[in-house]
């Protein structure tokens, strides 16, 4: 008989727009104590610092991606002014557009920081997921053209517009059906792999019960996903305000895709290969975070997010994380970090 392969480690990045500097933290933190990915996996926000540690899965490219997350030019590339998009609201009406923004900023922020065409041409295997508008499901591609698939992932419907694909069909972000896109991952890994989740939604979906400050039934809780919690610090996920018509549609979008994610990743958080690293809310709740970011679009505090990020997964690492049995509650099937 053949000897199985060694142990990979693969590495599961969901979207969440500015909370990807908190990604990158911990992606620098994981790879600082040599927890390198065999392969990446990643959505949106997730996608894009897939793909730029793909390029050289090293400590030295995961410190130059949390230095990219602090750069004010890519918060402006990722973040559209009011200006922008009232330009893209006339543009919209006039020239039937499909997104109020040009999403040629965004190409070009990827060609300049992902110097490959195809995503198999990347050190290490990439599968970004995107939403296929035209047969409503998510779809998991590890070969492409690299720009257009990466610029679909992002595609916030309305915001950004479709991409199509080599399939000839329209695609967009694959946070509508699957922004963390842990089955995929899964159905890759080997018996004997371990897959790390990354998950920086505000309101993530690989939250538990009794083991994460932001599973909303329980919020006060002595163990934030392997952190411990700071006393009476209890997490609500912030409401962006609402300043247009717009904000509106993305809250509610938000909202909606949450549910779809849910249904996409409980099954898998009750594999054993799984561990789910602590979330935005856990490093708040650990007292790592003294002030939340707004929302998704907030960018102000990706500096804050980014150290919190890097103290969080250390913290998760010295109490045992990586080697931990994934913990399968008796309620509802869910795995804690």
């Amino acid at each position: 008989m053949l000897p199985d392969p060694p142990p990979r480690t693969l590495l599961v990045l969901g979207g969440g727009g500015a909370m990807g500097a908190y990604q990158a933290g911990a992606m620098l933190a994981l790879a600082r104590a040599g927890v390198l990915p065999d392969a990446l996996f990643g959505c949106s926000a997730g996608g894009l610092n897939a793909a730029f540690l793909a390029v050289d899965p090293t400590v030295d490219r995961a410190e130059e991606l949390r230095w990219w997350w602090l750069d004010r030019r890519t918060h402006s590339l990722l973040s559209a002014s009011w200006f922008a998009r009232a330009r893209g609201v006339a543009g919209a009406l006039t020239a039937r557009r499909t997104g109020l923004l040009d999403d040629g900023p965004l190409r070009r922020l990827i060609g300049e920081n992902v110097p490959a065409h195809d995503l198999c041409e990347l050190a290490i295997p990439l599968t970004i997921t995107t939403t296929c508008l035209d047969c409503a499901a998510a779809r998991h591609h590890d070969r492409g053209a690299l720009i257009d698939i990466l610029a679909a992932s992002c595609a916030l419907p309305g915001l950004l517009p479709p991409v199509t694909l080599a399939d000839g069909h329209l695609h967009v972000d694959g946070g509508v059906l699957c922004g963390v896109p842990l089955g995929a991952a899964l159905a890759a890994a080997g018996p004997h792999d371990r897959v790390l989740v990354l998950d920086c939604g505000l309101a993530p979906v690989t939250s538990a019960p009794g083991g994460c400050a932001a599973y909303p039934v329980s919020p006060l809780v002595e163990e934030a996903c392997g952190l411990s919690a700071v006393g009476g610090r209890s997490y609500v996920a912030p409401a962006e305000s609402s300043r247009g018509a717009l904000d509106v549609v993305l809250r509610a979008f938000t909202a909606a895709r949450a549910v779809a994610n849910l249904a996409h990743v409980t099954p898998g958080l009750s594999d054993p290969r799984v561990r789910v690293l602590p979330h935005v809310a856990d490093a708040w709740a650990a007292g790592l975070l003294d002030v939340l970011p707004e929302g998704p679009r907030d960018f102000r505090l990706t500096g804050v997010l980014a150290e919190a990020g890097v103290s969080a997964t250390e913290r998760w690492m010295d109490g045992g994380g990586l080697d931990r049995t994934a913990v399968v509650t008796s309620v509802d099937g869910l795995a804690t970090g």
